[in-house]
């Protein structure tokens, strides 16, 4: 049966992570740069905000504009913006019903002059002509570009984001064996490329206003009203340094909104898995069911198979494929607590707010 188990796992995970395409290509089209609108959603960002602005300091005079959207800050964000040329939009108080990221996504997007929209989040950096290969992978109008960054880890408490990355993508089906045929179910939350038209036709963020995961419900919208939304991992393109402020800013910013994103997930790619998840912990704590050598042979295939799906999120070292064990455990306990913040207390703090679920 153990046996059993770890075949249907090691195949269970090369189905959900088949082809992981990235944006690692070199691209000359720069023609529809001068067309960009690129909007930053920030609260009290003055940390992140220096890295990304200087990223996109070549593209000034070749993009449309870089605005930074302002939610209230109470350090030097609204500083750090004009210090670096963006163009400064101060959010009016955040309406009922309204979670701050979206209201930022939506007036910037009402007030920017550009025919195509690139939303990023503020603890993303932008690599060398990152922006001419998001383009150029753009097929225009009725298609919206979603990316992941790859995640640049440079401290050891980072790797610990390994398995939500993993978990992240195969709830939303991007990169599955049959990701030709059946799209993805939802859209990734820091980068979002999108033309002006489809994005106010799909509705914009206004339509999901009241949607902590507005990453994944935007992409619903988008394919309810007949757009398509392609994923990429960043590679090439675009990456993120996530939590840099240390392990508690890692905790409470994956259990701000896990659980309640798997509550929105497709049901059928989540338990698909659940059923890998459960399947590796079945077969690690299996160890006294089979001989001591197919354990061995089982679990370097895992790990194997971990570090090479791991090389197009981000720069995961063998370590923590080999370590796979310690970082599953770690996520299980996260998540845990995530589910009690979500369901129980119904509510999380993230940078300063309070924000009832």
């Amino acid at each position: 049966m153990t046996v059993l188990i770890l075949i249907v796992t090691l195949l269970l995970g090369r189905v959900l992570f088949y082809h992981i395409p990235s944006l690692s290509f070199k691209s000359e089209k720069t023609s529809l740069l001068k067309k960009v609108s690129v909007i930053i959603p920030a609260r009290n960002e003055e940390g992140n905000l220096p890295v990304l602005l200087k990223s996109l300091q070549r593209y000034h005079g070749k993009v449309k504009e870089i605005i930074v959207v302002d939610d209230h800050s109470t350090d030097d964000t609204i500083k750090v913006a004009k210090t670096f040329g963006a163009r400064v939009l101060r959010l009016e108080d955040l309406p009922a019903g309204w979670f701050g990221k979206s209201f930022g996504c939506w007036n910037g997007a009402l007030h920017a002059k550009g025919e195509v929209l690139l939303f990023l989040d503020a603890d993303t950096i932008i690599s060398e002509n990152g922006l001419e290969n998001m383009l150029s992978a753009y097929k225009g109008e009725g298609e919206v570009l979603s990316v992941h960054p790859y995640h640049n880890i440079k401290e050891k408490y980072e790797s610990l984001s390994s398995f939500f990355h993993l978990v992240v993508m195969g709830s939303l089906g991007a990169f599955h064996i049959l990701q030709k045929w059946l799209p993805a179910k939802g859209a990734f939350g820091p980068c979002l490329l999108i033309h002006r038209q489809d994005y106010f036709k799909y509705g914009g963020h206004q339509a999901i206003q009241g949607e902590i995961m507005e990453n994944m419900a935007f992409g619903f919208q988008i394919q309810k009203h007949g757009g398509k939304v392609r994923c990429y991992s960043g590679l090439g393109a675009i990456e993120m340094r996530m939590y840099p402020e240390g392990f508690v800013s890692l905790w409470n910013g994956w259990s701000k909104s896990f659980a309640s994103g798997a509550s929105k997930t497709s049901i059928w790619y989540l338990m698909l898995v659940c059923v890998w998840l459960g399947g590796l912990m079945t077969f690690l704590t299996s160890y006294q069911a089979i001989a001591l050598e197919l354990y061995f042979t089982g679990y370097v295939l895992i790990a194997l198979h971990m570090k090479r799906t791991l090389t197009v999120i981000g720069n995961f070292g063998w370590l923590t494929a080999l370590l796979f064990p310690f970082h599953l455990v770690f996520f299980f306990m996260l998540f845990g607590y995530s589910c009690v913040q979500t369901f129980f207390k119904k509510n999380v703090t993230w940078k300063g707010r309070k924000i009832d679920l």
